[in-house]
């Protein structure tokens, strides 16, 4: 009897430590994560630094946070630490792109053109054509359509008119006065007014105005903004819209840049020494590769998406997507 009762004390008293080590072992992670989550993030600056996020508005139609900023996470180091491969890029193809800038002496060629779709076929109810085929760009007949569908969910309006797109008329009694040699790459979007079955110019005022305010959330910029006629050499044009995606809308937009602004500000950014940009949330680089000759030789991630656009000029940009 006696030696059966000392195993059993000995027994509970083997339970209780279990007991007493697993309670500390809870209590210990849990204080291990509290101060996890009290840390601040780790963050590295490239580019002009901003204390807050710019711009937190969201669209009406897709509830989307477009909050932008140059703060970037250490969670993307940089492209070296991604592992890269060169790549030849030809200087024959420097015209083609989503941010080639098209001058009179430089101007768009239709074998600029991307991927073309027919808007009658792909247009949404929220806005009408001016003609029967109207072609543009995939990618931006997409963010058109998603823009006019929030503009009408927002405003409860429906009455823009694309104008034209490739070949906008610009003769005599025209609504878009002024033609632009960028139009044939299949990028531009030019707008008018439907007011009761009469056209109208689009002035970028009114409720209409949501547009000129939105259109860089859908990777659509004014292309002749006000105030930048130094650079553009053209008067403030609010219905002529040029599409360069939304990353780069959403920095030109944060920048105040007009295209030739913004791509003259990419040239000192390089493979090396990327621009680093955060938006809705992800990390994107970008950076220039310029030459001379026929090709130039830069390098890209081998892990990553990234899009590839020339300038038309000498320079090729490369923007990273870190997923």
């Amino acid at each position: 009897m006696k030696e059966t009762k000392k195993c059993r004390l000995r027994a509970d008293r083997v339970f209780l430590a279990m007991g007493i080590i697993v309670g500390t072992l809870f209590g210990a992670d849990g204080l291990r994560r509290s101060l996890v989550r009290q840390q601040p993030n780790n963050i590295t600056i490239k580019g002009e630094f901003r204390n807050s996020e710019a711009g937190t508005e969201a669209s009406t139609g897709n509830s989307l946070s477009y909050s932008t900023t140059d703060q970037f996470t250490t969670a993307f180091d940089g492209l070296k630490n991604l592992g890269y491969s060169e790549r030849e890029l030809y200087m024959d193809d420097v015209s083609t792109g989503i941010l080639a800038v098209y001058t009179e002496d430089r101007p768009a060629r239709e074998t600029d053109q991307g991927i073309m779709v027919d808007l009658a076929d792909e247009k949404n109810e929220y806005y009408s054509l001016v003609d029967k085929h109207v072609y543009l760009n995939r990618d931006a007949a997409d963010a058109l359509n998603s823009m006019m569908e929030d503009y009408a969910n927002t405003t409860a309006l429906a009455d823009f008119i694309v104008y034209g797109t490739t070949d906008t008329y610009t003769g005599p009694d025209s609504y878009c006065p002024k033609s632009f040699s960028e139009s044939k790459a299949g990028y531009c979007v030019d707008l008018a007014l439907n007011a009761y079955g009469s056209v109208l110019t689009y002035d970028g005022n009114d409720n209409e105005g949501w547009i000129v305010d939105n259109c860089w959330k859908y990777g659509f910029v004014v292309r002749c903004p006000e105030g930048k006629k130094a650079r553009t050499y053209s008067e403030y044009c609010p219905w002529h819209l040029r599409y360069v995606g939304e990353i780069n809308s959403a920095i030109m937009k944060q920048k105040e840049m007009c295209l030739e602004e913004y791509v003259d500000f990419l040239k000192q950014y390089s493979f090396d020494d990327p621009y680093t940009f955060a938006f809705n949330g992800n990390g994107y680089q970008v950076y220039s590769a310029t030459g001379e000759g026929e090709k130039l030789v830069t390098r890209v991630p081998i892990s990553g998406s990234y899009e590839l656009s020339g300038d038309n000029k000498d320079s090729f940009i490369i923007t990273i997507h870190k997923n």
